[in-house]
Formats: structure tokens, sequence, C-alpha cells
């Protein structure tokens, strides 16, 4: 997220030092990842790690779960490669971001919950973890 001196690498610090996250940090990652209107997988990455880092302190700001679903569900499901629908390369890519920073907190909860509910078809080693209803 950004280039090695961007402000958005300050606040990543100031996150992954701190174990914790505020809606003013959030609001700055917002803002940065809606700077293209794209997010991509080294953004999403980012973002899990962000979430790994918070732990169950995702739970002290409700802004970071909103933003934290929003931008995942964003790229594996409304891309436009395979929209409304999460394509075996996204599934096997979400999959291997889970074995890597999978915390089992509220906001990852909550994405899963998301994915299965607005996921038209899940295809991939995620096809195994959910399915759609």
């Amino acid at each position: 997220m950004g280039s090695a001196n961007h402000p958005v690498r300050d606040i990543l610090k100031n996150i992954f030092d701190s174990c914790s996250i505020s809606a003013e940090q959030v609001k700055h990652l917002e803002d940065f990842v809606q700077q293209d209107w794209v997010i991509d997988k080294n953004e999403a990455e980012q973002l899990l790690r962000v979430n790994h880092a918070l732990n169950q302190n995702d739970e002290n700001c409700p802004e970071w779960s909103d933003f934290f679903v929003t931008s995942i569900s964003r790229l594996i499901i409304f891309d436009m490669n395979s929209p409304g629908e999460i394509d075996a390369e996204e599934g096997d890519w979400m999959t291997s971001m889970l074995e890597k920073y999978s915390i089992g907190n509220k906001s990852e909860k909550q994405l899963m919950r998301e994915i299965q509910k607005l996921a038209s078809s899940i295809k991939g080693k995620l096809s195994d973890q959910i399915q759609p209803d």
C-alpha cells in the first residue's frame, strides 16, 4: 500500500505496532484504497495482515470490520473478470491468504458470512470451506 515514504506506511506501522486501529486510521486506509476505486491483491493482502495483527482488537473498531469486509468482497466477488462469482483463481488465492493470515476474529467471520451471502458461486479451494446459501 503506497510507496515507502507514503503516509499510509506510517499508519500501517502504527497499527502493527499497537495491534489496534481507530476510526481515523480506517478512514485514511479507505481514502488510500479508494483513490483508484480498485483494490488489488497486494492491498487486500495488506488488509488481511492488518486484520491478523488486530487479533480480537478488531471488535474495538466497527469501522474496521465494515471496511475490511467491503474491500475484500469487492476484490473477490465484484471484480470485472467474474462479477458475482468467486472463480477458481480467486478461491485459491483467498484460501492461501486465510491459511497465512486467519485469526478467526469477528471481522474475518463477518467476511466469510458476506462471501457466503453475496457470491452466486464459489470455486477453487475456497469452495471446500464455504458454500453459498
